[in-house]
């Protein structure tokens, strides 16, 4: 079995906390071929191709058809050179995680509104006018660029500051989304992960300062599952699944439903130090039924 696994530069990991890395690791130790490669090196002439480098550093052009199943792990933010490095992977028959048509498709910020009702109150819009009526209406709020990750772009805003809408919109040229704030963000935003439709861990991220609550700036702590959230994953999985999303992070902030992350969802490592597991094997055992 031989995968390929698109990422950024590997040198630029941090090999203790890095989900890809983690994946990597734990497939090789499996036995599997595993290659990587950046976005810049698919490619197509005649068959689409990627320049990969092997375990040993060794780089080559293969077919992408040549491949068992490619990991796509390109972080965002979700630019033209990922959006056409999807159109490559859909030119494969090998099995891509996540689908390069949901990739395509679904923005890691506007992909939860189907889900609406599990949401805290929110808008998406460019007119200054709108985003300043909705400030008003919930004492100020949370405005998010749609290509931002790991709480990149994300600010806390009152319904005065105008220059920090214009800001983000480009004078009105662009949509944002803008959340109601939730003071339960100081006590930690949830990272659920999910393979398929089947929940697998999850981890509070407590800021250690501020409301920014991600990885790289929160304390990490055991947690589980309540009532609500549950029953958001038994409407949101099955969802995921049809659309070949079979792994994602999920974030939630007082039970509310936040984001769902598509593209490079993160937590693995933290989740397994907390849990006593070894999630990378869940997740390998996992991609390797898939292709079976």
């Amino acid at each position: 079995m031989r995968w390929l696994v698109v990422l950024d530069p590997i040198e630029g990991l941090k090999s203790k906390t890095d989900t890809s890395l983690a994946v990597i690791t734990k497939a090789r130790e499996k036995g599997i071929s595993v290659d990587t490669a950046a976005i810049e090196d698919l490619l197509f002439e005649t068959f689409a191709a990627v320049l990969a480098t092997d375990k040993a550093g060794k780089r080559s052009m293969t077919a992408l058809d040549d491949y068992s199943l490619i990991f796509m792990r390109k972080e965002p933010p979700y630019d033209l050179a990922f959006h056409y490095a999807t159109h490559l992977l859909s030119l494969t028959r090998a099995f891509v995680v996540n689908s390069p048509s949901s990739l395509r498709d679904f923005n890691e910020k506007l992909i939860a509104l189907p889900f609406i009702d599990y949401m805290p109150p929110t808008l998406v819009s460019s007119d200054l006018n709108v985003i300043e009526d909705f400030l008003h209406r919930h004492g100020g709020g949370v405005i998010k660029a749609l290509d931002s990750f790991q709480g990149k772009s994300v600010q806390k805003i009152e319904p005065t500051d105008r220059s920090t809408i214009a800001e983000f919109t480009g004078n009105g040229s662009r949509p944002v989304m803008l959340q109601k704030f939730l003071d339960a963000v100081y006590d930690g935003d949830k990272r659920v992960i999910m393979l398929g439709d089947k929940f697998i861990g999850a981890s509070l991220r407590r800021p250690k300062q501020g409301y920014h609550a991600n990885f790289a700036n929160s304390e990490a702590l055991r947690t589980e599952l309540t009532d609500r959230e549950q029953k958001i994953l038994a409407e949101v999985g099955p969802w995921m699944l049809r659309h070949g999303i079979h792994f994602s992070g999920l974030d939630f902030i007082g039970e509310h439903l936040t984001e769902i992350n598509i593209t490079c969802p993160t937590g693995i490592v933290q989740i397994s130090e907390l849990e006593g597991r070894i999630l990378s094997e869940e997740i390998v055992d996992y991609f390797t039924n898939l292709v079976q």
